[in-house]
């Protein structure tokens, strides 16, 4: 159970969490449905039993309810935990307080709720556990309700059919609940991971076109000039630059190393570039003094850039106007400041599913994903959105 519990995603928790509050409130619609039962067997069993019972049963499974708002879910699993507990105890002390027989037509107390603690059981424990535990209770409640009542021998066993197949309902659909939570947490991480593997290639293969236009500006450009001109003095100092640059290339890491402005720059226009074919959107560039720019940080702003400006195409225009939008790179001694900007429908970001990609992935954990990087997002509905990523130079 610790195992199974020690990270729980955002989905299970949050099926956890309900099903704690629906137990909870259960939990007290049984307390004060059954209070005329309880006070008609508690004339057949010990003065003691029925007021103990009553406390150690049914405080675990109302517990439930302010539990499921804590942080974390510990408190949940705890009392999910003590009412198993407490239940299985309580039938264990019925039939040594049992001081006389109920009517065939009157059911034990103890069975009316076994379903619901099986489902607490189930929700916080792993599948084959709450299913055991689930045969266990059922089958205790119900060889308690045959003894109390002294019904006929030959009705014990499908009666103990008939409780855990009804239970079996509730519970498995509990569980089947859990487990779905469990598997929504899991694709979302794959998903996560496959995005932010997918963003990494997208800027690698960026970098990649950068330094091919490079190559063939230094060194494309050096040889058709001799091949049309002839060798010149202008035309020795080019292939000089090219040279040098083809040096570096060869003894530098070029997939690590940091950029300069004008070449951070280059990689986040050559990002954006991919989404606005056809050079629609409004680019504002302004270099102050010169910084040194780690490239993953360069990598992570033009791929967060790049999804911004996507979604912005993608759900920005409305059917009445197409927004108008911008895109402002700013490069000064401080670090790198990026602005994507639009005038359309807008949007809530706190309505926006924690499962998407767009933002939670491409935007948010990518920029987190580097030190000195974070993304800020504002918008509202008919008023645009504006998506700011920036780098903070280290001070």
């Amino acid at each position: 159970m610790t195992a199974r519990n020690s990270k729980i995603g955002d989905a299970e928790a949050g099926v956890i969490r309900t099903f704690a509050r629906v137990l909870g409130a259960g939990a007290l619609f049984f307390a004060v449905v059954l209070i005329p039962v309880l006070l008609v067997q508690s004339d057949v069993l010990a003065p003691w039993y029925t007021p103990v019972a009553v406390v150690i049963v049914f405080a675990p499974l109302l517990a439930l309810w302010p539990a499921s708002y804590a942080p974390d879910l510990r408190w949940v699993r705890r009392f999910s935990a003590l009412s198993a507990a407490t239940y299985l105890v309580t039938m264990a002390g019925w039939l040594p307080a049992l001081q006389g027989n109920l009517p065939p037509t009157r059911d034990v107390w103890l069975s009316a709720i076994s379903g619901l603690v099986a489902m607490a059981a189930a929700v916080c424990w792993p599948p084959p556990l709450g299913v055991l535990y689930l045969v266990v209770s059922s089958c205790a409640a119900e060889v308690i309700r045959h003894i109390t009542r002294a019904g006929p021998a030959s009705t014990l066993l499908p009666e103990i059919f008939n409780v855990v197949m009804t239970n079996s309902m509730f519970v498995l659909a509990a569980i089947a609940a859990v487990q779905s939570g469990c598997t929504l947490d899991r694709t979302r991480a794959a998903a996560a991971r496959q995005s932010a593997a997918t963003a990494a290639v997208a800027a690698r293969d960026v970098e990649r076109k950068r330094f091919d236009a490079l190559i063939h500006d230094s060194v494309m450009s050096t040889l058709l000039g001799i091949a049309r001109h002839g060798n010149s003095d202008q035309l020795g100092a080019q292939s000089g630059v090219a040279l040098r640059e083809l040096d570096r290339l060869h003894a530098s890491d070029v997939a690590t190393e940091d950029l300069d402005a004008d070449a951070a720059v280059a990689l986040i226009r050559s990002a954006l570039t991919d989404v606005d074919e056809d050079g629609t959107v409004g680019l504002q560039i302004r270099m102050g003094s010169p910084v040194t720019i780690p490239r993953e940080a360069c990598r992570a702003i033009a791929s967060a850039a790049t999804e911004a400006l996507r979604n912005s195409i993608q759900h920005a225009d409305s059917a009445k106007q197409a927004a108008d939008r911008l895109v402002a790179i700013d490069v000064d001694i401080d670090g790198v400041h990026v602005l994507v900007a639009d005038n359309g429908r807008g949007f809530d970001p706190d309505r926006v599913p924690q499962y998407g990609l767009g933002i939670s992935v491409c935007i948010h954990s990518r920029m987190a994903s580097v030190p000195g990087c974070t993304a800020e997002i504002h918008s509202a509905a008919h008023r645009g959105t504006r998506v700011t990523l920036r780098w903070t130079a280290p001070s």
